[in-house]
């Protein structure tokens, strides 16, 4: 496994889309801070705009966009094995479908953790130069309240991604799959109006999950953390179970 993991990280180097992935991430990340500060006078008062209210404006930024990146560096990710059928390679040399299925996994994840690290770090870099403020109060609204609280969702999401572009063989049910992302909050609301069910089945759906909504599951505060652990346990098995029974040709 340790080989495919290699592997995999040694595709990601080469590649051109993972580095462009990563200097839009940069680039947007610089974006949020260097646009505001060009039109600083066109904003009311005199305190100018304080860092904070751009710390903040980030973290919902990229925690509402986040799924969505995520999807493009997990189609990242499966771009040589569409061109190369490097999953039919690894099958056919003799390696476990479990290991070639964790092995993209792993990398994935990694790559997405590393996408993430480098646009936070960008942000943080550029808003001290042109806002200094508290570096750590910084760190607590950003990787604390937004990142790592929204983590295991992103987690769930990876499981989903992966899970898919494994068991099919081309880009007709990942397209499917974003359309429902997209409009999924929108039928949600507004089945919610005609359904008092769909309304109380609507914070446990995983588009609709929030880490600052509390839940309750079977009596259990705070249970939005399970319910994502749930979500991702279901799709990682179910992703690998049908790998499993796929037949390569």
């Amino acid at each position: 496994m340790f080989n495919l993991i290699k592997a995999e990280f040694y595709q990601l180097k080469v590649r051109l889309s993972p580095k462009i992935w990563l200097l839009m991430s940069i680039l947007i990340s610089m974006a949020i801070v260097i646009v505001p500060y060009l039109f600083e006078n066109n904003f009311s008062g005199t305190g100018g705009i304080p860092s904070y209210f751009l710390a903040q404006a980030y973290a919902e930024f990229a925690t509402s966009m986040a799924v969505y990146f995520l999807l493009g560096l997990t189609l990242t990710t499966f771009n040589n094995d569409i061109k190369h059928r490097t999953i039919v390679n690894s099958a056919s040399i003799g390696y476990s479908r479990t290991k070639i299925y964790f092995s993209k996994f792993i990398s994935s994840l990694t790559f997405a953790l590393i996408f993430l690290a480098l646009s936070f770090l960008t942000f943080a870099l550029v808003i001290q130069f042109f806002y200094p403020t508290d570096f750590s109060s910084l760190v607590d609204m950003i990787v604390v309240d937004k990142f790592l609280a929204y983590l295991p969702i992103w987690l769930a999401y990876l499981a989903l991604y992966i899970a898919i572009l494994f068991v099919s063989d081309g880009t007709m049910p990942i397209t499917v799959l974003m359309i429902i992302l997209i409009m999924s909050p929108l039928f949600l609301n507004l089945a919610s109006y005609a359904s008092e069910w769909i309304k109380a089945i609507r914070p446990y759906v995983l588009t609709e999950l929030n880490p600052d909504v509390a839940l309750s599951v079977f009596g259990i505060e705070n249970a939005s953390y399970i319910i994502t652990f749930i979500y991702f346990i279901v799709f990682t098995f179910v992703g690998l179970t049908l790998f499993k029974r796929k037949e390569i040709k």
